[in-house]
């Protein structure tokens, strides 16, 4: 049977190419590096060397093998790694980054919970919207909106949440109800951004999309105060099913065109680096898989 130490020593020769080198790096003596070379040589029944006074190289025998050492190391690494994580209690400070339409509604309670279930952890929270910029400051979790612009980061998608057209009945009682998305752009439509331009909605039914070019009403970059806007009747806007849906259910707001929807909403955590993550960083991040999707649904 193969000893993981012989191993080992002959992946650290071929690496080195000494084998007075090998052994201080292992912490061994040559004549034991040696030893154990002969050893593994002697139960492959190849020559895995070719060894002189002033070089060690690898034979095409070797070369093969030490490929399948390599492979073999790194499956035992990973698996060392994988159960000294599920050992590992997370604690410790977690700098998440969250962005504010998710900040004020969503996180906030998720996070209380988490901090509950693991009170060895530590949370540092701000809410910003330049998840990437935080993260190169020395964030160690950014929750952003998607899509965005490939950065090199890692991102693992949170859930993604349905958005329509929604406006208050007292609303269309003064001014009527749209019966097509060509009428859209006759009643007062209020967007998210902070452009002052020409806005475009794409909406989509079962088969059809098409695209509402409208100059908004009301223009702000917070869809809490968009949907209050909406709620004081300002006139229609689209608004994500987590933010509307108990409105909706409870008839503060109605649904415009049913059957016609805005492009989904969809939530990614960005860390660099996955196999530099901590526990309690990873811990964070499934907790927010798990629990955030289900408030992201139209479902109350």
């Amino acid at each position: 049977m193969l000893d993981l130490g012989d191993l080992m020593v002959f992946t650290k020769v071929v690496e080195t190419e000494n084998l007075t080198r090998a052994g201080q790096q292992l912490g061994l003596p040559k004549s034991t590096v040696s030893r154990r070379l002969s050893r593994l040589e002697e139960h492959l029944g190849v020559q895995l060397l070719h060894r002189t006074t002033r070089a060690v190289t690898v034979t095409q025998d070797g070369a093969t093998f030490f490929d399948y050492c390599l492979r073999s190391m790194g499956v035992l690494r990973d698996g060392e790694r994988a159960l000294q994580n599920q050992r590992a209690t997370p604690q410790g400070v977690v700098k998440i980054a969250v962005p504010y339409v998710l900040g004020q509604s969503l996180i906030g309670p998720l996070l209380a919970r988490f901090l509950q279930q693991f009170p060895d952890v530590r949370l540092v929270s701000v809410l910003s919207d330049d998840a990437v910029g935080l993260l190169r400051s020395g964030f160690d979790v950014a929750l952003a909106v998607g899509p965005f612009a490939d950065s090199g980061l890692i991102a693992v998608k949170l859930g993604a949440t349905g958005c329509g057209a929604f406006g208050a009945p007292g609303y269309f009682e003064r001014v009527g109800m749209p019966q097509s998305h060509a009428e859209l752009p006759r009643f007062d439509l209020l967007a998210a951004g902070t452009v002052d331009r020409r806005h475009r909605w794409s909406l989509h039914s079962a088969d059809h999309e098409v695209q509402v070019e409208f100059t908004p009403r009301l223009l702000c970059n917070d869809l809490i105060l968009l949907r209050q806007a909406v709620l004081s009747e300002l006139g229609i806007a689209s608004l994500p099913a987590f933010l509307c849906k108990r409105d909706l259910a409870e008839g503060r707001l109605v649904e415009v065109l049913p059957g016609w929807q805005a492009a989904d909403m969809q939530f990614f955590a960005l860390f660099a680096d996955p196999k530099g993550v901590p526990v309690r960083v990873r811990t964070l991040i499934d907790f927010l898989v798990e629990h955030l999707r289900p408030t992201l649904s139209w479902e109350l």
